[in-house]
């Protein structure tokens, strides 16, 4: 088995659980709503970004934001990705180069094409394997806080769920209507230029 299968079958196995102990606590909620409190304990814990079939924008039709080019690296040793480089491809794509995995790290590869997208007043950066253009996408919401730090943040999808992602079109729905419950977005690590 190589190292690659095992790490799919790892994150395979992580998914798989957290969805179904999430599913287990939703349930136990009915009757319990004081359980409802470890719903978003879950999503912290599990830290599990899916990937997707679709892109959460118009690949190649968005404009980049500039200020994401450049090396980006955490002092946090929890986040998936410690440090990274963002390069311009074109106006309308990025290279990204992940320098530094965090133990959570769960993909097989360090380089993927990166694009821009904003949805309401929040923006989004979203990845795919740069070698592999039928593999899924990862999305994460992105700022800048007051000291000029990207905070990237992974997010849930609340209303349906993964399962309500059949186009890049009910991906922007799922998104946008999740955006309305305020735990929509998971844990955030901030990352300083280097």
């Amino acid at each position: 088995m190589s190292t690659q299968d095992f790490a799919a079958i790892r994150r395979l196995i992580i998914c798989t659980l957290a969805l179904h102990v999430g599913t287990f606590i939703y349930i136990r909620c009915m009757k319990r709503p004081i359980l409802l409190c470890l719903l978003p304990l879950l999503w912290v814990l599990t830290g599990c970004p899916v990937s997707v079939d679709y892109p959460l924008g118009y690949a190649g039709k968005e404009k980049i934001d500039d200020k994401l080019i450049g090396t980006w690296i955490t002092s946090d040793t929890s986040a998936e990705v410690i440090s990274f480089v963002f390069e311009k491809a074109d106006a309308f794509s990025l290279k990204v180069k992940v320098l530094e995995r965090g133990s959570m790290y769960a993909e097989d590869v360090d380089d993927f094409k990166g694009w821009c997208t904003s949805l309401g007043d929040k923006q989004f950066v979203y990845f795919q394997n740069a070698a592999d253009a039928s593999a899924g996408y990862y999305s994460y919401c992105y700022w800048f806080n007051t000291e000029g730090n990207l905070v990237a943040s992974d997010f849930a999808l609340l209303v349906g769920g993964v399962d309500a992602v059949t186009s890049t079109e009910n991906y922007r729905r799922e998104v946008s209507q999740s955006m309305a419950n305020p735990d929509w977005l998971g844990t955030a690590f901030t990352y300083t230029k280097k």
